[in-house]
């Protein structure tokens, strides 16, 4: 059985349960396209610390992840999976996307597993208890055909199990 379930429809749809929303980032601080720059109008402060998260770390950020609170839906955790030090034309190759998207998926699982990381995202339940929901990571700005990544994260079939959002 596969841990990959697609969905249509739009993935920022306010749903009434816990879940996370999981989207591959850069590391310079811009939520400028894509999904990310949807969330960005829609969760300002979530934005806003994505932004000090990166002044602070940079391309040290690779291959993490952090969950950051929206601070406007108690049910809904943000996933910033660190794959690329740069969006737009500056990204990666499609070979570091993917292994970063590995590196970050891991640390997301780990933190996942630790009580106190729901503590500091304001969780309402037991992150574990989370639906994992994403769109077509990786596919868009980064340019990685959606096959590669679908693969990475077959790999963790043992582990968690994604709701992907296709429009």
């Amino acid at each position: 059985m596969s841990n990959i379930q697609y969905i249509k429809g739009n993935i920022l749809k306010l749903e009434n349960y816990p879940h996370i929303l999981i989207h591959s980032c850069n590391c310079n601080g811009s939520w400028g396209g894509g999904i990310a720059y949807q969330m960005a109008i829609r969760y300002p402060r979530s934005e806003k610390e994505y932004i000090q998260i990166c002044s602070e770390g940079g391309s040290d950020l690779l291959g993490t992840c952090f969950l950051i609170p929206s601070y406007s839906d108690d049910n809904l955790i943000i996933a910033c999976l660190f794959t690329s030090s740069y969006g737009g034309v500056g990204h990666g190759s499609k070979e570091s996307i993917l292994e970063y998207t590995k590196l970050a998926l891991q640390d997301m699982y780990s933190q996942i597993q630790d009580p106190k990381v729901a503590t500091n995202c304001r969780s309402v339940a037991p992150l574990t208890e989370y639906k994992l929901e994403m769109p077509m990571i990786n596919s868009g700005i980064f340019g990685v055909p959606w096959e590669l990544t679908e693969n990475e994260l077959k790999k963790f079939h043992d582990k968690m199990s994604f709701t992907v959002y296709q429009l």
